[in-house]
């Protein structure tokens, strides 16, 4: 039993002794009860008084307790632990259950392990407990889309949206989605919205240029257009990003500039790009594009 417990249960006995000590005086004479009852009163305040400072003790250890818990989560959040992060987090919501933060860093822990499911199911407990958490429904809407949920990830990204009508990187991951699901026309809005909230936002330049230039819907592609976003990208990151490369080569081919696409895809085929993203390209598929741009052929995308 700690110091707190054992001085609550003091206080507690004694008070009732005091009770009983002044039960045969209560039927004593009337100037004796006046001048016990006084007695009686203050014993009970002050015994409320401790008790109270007690809880208030223990509440405030609690908090500690909560703090620490919540810091071990952030700092082995950024060492990329992602275990320890969640043992940090779960006893810091074990402190307070009722913490939406502590949930919703929690949940973006089990993200990065790719236990989605996990994940969104923090993530509705954030957003339970705080219905207007935007984070939580922008991350959450990320978890659907790791686990291909086009429709459920583009209902949290416009929900997010709808809180903050200039979540910038909202509208650009659910165009994103609105791609992977078909609906490329939506695609390029959020495209389109994107860069114009965010003048230097060069990913959204870039999947824009893609977009018009090789979406399987030839309503939604635009050559020239994809070119010019395409360069715009291109000249924010100087050159330098291997994807840009790609992308201004099928914009070219799609314009009919095929010399202007077969040199940029050449740059593509040199730079370090395929080689550190495998997943996102590779070697024997830019080669079929370049040899469709040698022909004088561009490069579309089939649907989904």
């Amino acid at each position: 039993m700690g110091w707190r417990e054992t001085a609550r249960f003091t206080i507690g006995r004694n008070a009732i002794y005091r009770s009983m000590a002044t039960e045969s005086a209560l039927h004593s004479s009337p100037p004796a009860r006046r001048r016990l009852a006084p007695l009686l009163w203050l014993g009970i305040f002050f015994w409320l008084l401790l008790a109270g400072q007690g809880c208030g003790s223990n509440q405030a250890d609690k908090s500690a307790e909560f703090s620490r818990a919540f810091e071990r989560g952030l700092e082995a959040n950024g060492r990329h632990d992602d275990d320890l992060a969640i043992a940090g987090f779960s006893e810091a919501i074990r402190l307070k259950p009722d913490d939406s933060v502590a949930h919703y860093n929690r949940a973006n822990a089990y993200s990065d392990k790719g236990d989605y499911d996990k994940a969104i199911a923090d993530y509705n407990e954030a957003i339970r407990l705080e219905p207007d958490y935007v984070a939580a429904y922008n991350d959450r809407a990320n978890a659907y889309g790791y686990k291909s949920d086009w429709s459920r990830a583009i209902a949290d990204k416009s929900e997010a949206i709808r809180l903050n009508p200039h979540f910038v990187e909202a509208y650009y991951t659910r165009g994103i989605f609105y791609d992977r699901k078909g609906d490329y026309n939506k695609a390029a809005a959020d495209f389109n919205k994107a860069v114009r909230l965010k003048l230097d936002f060069v990913e959204a330049y870039n999947h824009l240029a893609w977009l018009l230039a090789v979406c399987p819907d030839a309503d939604v592609r635009n050559g020239e257009y994809a070119v010019q976003f395409a360069i715009k990208a291109c000249e924010l990151t100087e050159g330098k990003e291997g994807s840009m490369l790609s992308a201004l080569a099928a914009a070219y081919a799609e314009a009919g500039h095929f010399d202007d696409a077969v040199k940029w895809q050449n740059k593509y085929l040199e730079s370090d790009y395929l080689k550190s993203n495998p997943l996102n390209d590779t070697t024997e598929k830019a080669r079929q594009r370049l040899s469709l741009y040698e022909q004088n052929e561009p490069y579309h995308e089939d649907k989904p």
